[in-house]
C-alpha cells in the first residue's frame, strides 16, 4: 500500500458518459454531462466527473479530454476537477 502525490497530465479519454436533463440542484444548468474518464498515464484509472467546454451533445465515449479545475460556489479554496475537449490531441 504504498501510496503518494504524483503530478499527472490532466489528460484523459471519455470512459462513459451521461447527459443530466433534469435540474436536481437549481443552480447548475441543464443540461450538463457527467462522465467517467481514464487517465491516459495509468489504463483502468478512472474518475467520475463533469465534461464542461462544449455543448453536450458533442461528448462522445473515446473523446480526448483534459482537467480544468472549477471553483465551489463561494469558495475560492476549494476546486473540482472537470475536463474539457482537447482539441490538441489527435
Amino acid at each position: 500500500m504504498d501510496i503518494g502525490h504524483e503530478q499527472v497530465s490532466g489528460r484523459a479519454v471519455v470512459h462513459s458518459f451521461t447527459r443530466a436533463h433534469h435540474a436536481f440542484i437549481p443552480a447548475i444548468a441543464v443540461p450538463y454531462v457527467i462522465a467517467i474518464v481514464e487517465l491516459v498515464e495509468q489504463p483502468g484509472l478512472r474518475m467520475m466527473t463533469n465534461v464542461t467546454g462544449c455543448d453536450p451533445d458533442e461528448v462522445r465515449i473515446g473523446m480526448p479530454v483534459h482537467a480544468v479545475f472549477v471553483p465551489f460556489a463561494g469558495r475560492d479554496d476549494i476546486a473540482a476537477p472537470h475536463f474539457q475537449p482537447d482539441s490538441a490531441a489527435k
